[in-house]
């Protein structure tokens, strides 16, 4: 495997190898003392990371991070655990705010597990594949979700569906990058809502 950020610099930044044993893996990369400086300087930033095995090959982006920090949440928006069914969530996109306005492109994903499989990623174009959405944030929210009228009509994926019987457990996650000078990379979960008066970082099927 093979990581790269441009910002930090051009080509590759660090390489290892990872072994997958029950669909899971672990591998460990070290950066060049320049690299791991520049990264302390950035802050949280968008890179690429190739995987290979054989002629086959597959590149996610990866969030890299000088020192860990605990899990975020948007503040609104998120997973209805079953507003269209039992089994049948529906994702609705936080309201993204940004002062000043700034072009934001956003990608959606519900991540979800079960004892089987682990945790799998479901995104609008299927498994392991989800779209960019291009949206301008503004001090009120994104200004496309506005209706003449000025109501807001916030963007929504549906209907996503859940086998019974197996103990799925999702919850929904968004990357976004607003673009400055340079692109600004950020990703948090967003909140569940389990019924009308609890909510929850996640959802339960049983």
């Amino acid at each position: 495997m093979s990581v790269s950020a441009s910002v930090i610099r051009p080509g590759v930044l660090a390489r290892g190898a990872y072994t997958c044993r029950n669909r899971r893996a672990s591998a460990q990369l070290s950066l060049r003392r320049s690299d791991a400086r520049r990264l302390a300087t950035l802050g949280p930033t968008l890179a690429s990371v190739t995987l290979g095995q054989g002629a086959a090959s597959a590149r996610l982006s990866l969030l890299l991070q000088n020192g860990p920090q605990g899990p975020s949440y948007w503040s609104d928006g998120g997973l209805e655990c079953s507003l269209l069914g039992r089994y049948e969530p529906y994702l609705v996109a936080p309201n993204f705010t940004d002062s000043p306005p700034a072009v934001i492109d956003v990608r959606p994903w519900v991540a979800w597990y079960t004892a089987g499989n682990g945790w799998r990623w479901l995104g609008t174009a299927g498994v392991n594949a989800s779209r960019w959405y291009r949206w301008t944030a503004t001090a009120s929210g994104v200004q496309q979700w506005r209706t003449p009228a000025g109501a807001l009509n916030s963007w929504t994926w549906a209907p996503i569906y859940v086998h019974p019987g197996q103990n799925t457990y999702a919850i929904s996650v968004f990357e976004i990058v607003y673009w400055y000078a340079r692109p600004r990379y950020t990703w948090r979960y967003a909140l569940s809502s389990a019924s009308a008066n609890s909510v929850t970082t996640y959802c339960n099927y049983p």
